[in-house]
């Protein structure tokens, strides 16, 4: 297994790692997406993920001892399959059934979410599981960027084709897709932390205390709920 990083137009900057892959989610959604992957299956189970990236979240779940099939649509490395989720084709490794489905940050980079889910639904079993995840773009801070610049944070003109986040799914609208591709006992919660730095941090901190005072507010399940994620059951 090598550890070379591989770079393109279509991935955020890795600015974290886990085991010397890159980590391009935001800081804190891999910790929790592994949690909640191990309190889906307590008793171990075959998982596909989808979108893996680096592949630094599929390293991390077969560390807890979780069988994972990692697949992108650009894989860095021969362990990871290549699906293109927009058209996918179908191996032996990747068609199932398996117990749980992890989609983490990835569907705001597909063109018809709700295909996808479909997707991922007829590789589950009744009783399957489902993670899914995607920037939290009804957080105060995207809020009010949209309402400055028309645009939630990370997405926008400059981040169209790089990273590609090209598909915009509040959590009401998510939770009506993965209800409508066959699941129920679905439930939202908030996780991770932006990418700001130095003084992008401090005037972040500022603005979110600024716009609790005015009751702009939501309160995360993990760090400052940047990305929502949706748990759910194949039925």
């Amino acid at each position: 297994m090598t550890d070379l990083q591989h770079r393109d137009g279509r991935r955020t900057e890795a600015v974290r790692t886990y085991r010397g892959h890159g980590i391009h989610a935001a800081p804190g959604v891999h910790e929790y997406a592994a949690a909640q992957v191990r309190a889906a299956l307590p008793d171990g189970g075959r998982v596909l993920e989808v979108g893996s990236g680096c592949g630094a979240l599929a390293l991390r779940l077969r560390d807890a001892g979780i069988d994972v099939v990692p697949t992108d649509l650009d894989p860095p490395h021969d362990w990871i399959a290549r699906l293109d989720l927009d058209d996918p084709e179908w191996t032996d490794d990747t068609r199932g059934p398996f117990d749980l489905v992890v989609c983490v940050e990835t569907l705001e980079h597909v063109e018809n979410p709700r295909q996808v889910l479909r997707s991922i639904r007829a590789l589950l079993r009744p009783g399957g599981r489902l993670l899914v995840s995607t920037p939290n773009v009804t957080h105060p801070h995207s809020r009010l960027l949209t309402l400055l610049r028309g645009a939630p944070y990370i997405f926008g003109p400059r981040h169209y084709d790089s990273p590609g986040h090209i598909t915009l799914l509040p959590d009401w609208m998510l939770t009506r897709h993965v209800q409508r591709a066959g699941f129920g006992s679905v439930e939202v919660t908030t996780a991770g932390d932006t990418l700001y730095t130095g003084p992008m941090r401090i005037a972040y901190r500022v603005e979110m205390a600024v716009l609790w005072l005015l009751g702009v507010r939501q309160r995360a399940t993990s760090g400052d709920g940047v990305c929502t994620f949706v748990t759910a059951t194949a039925v």
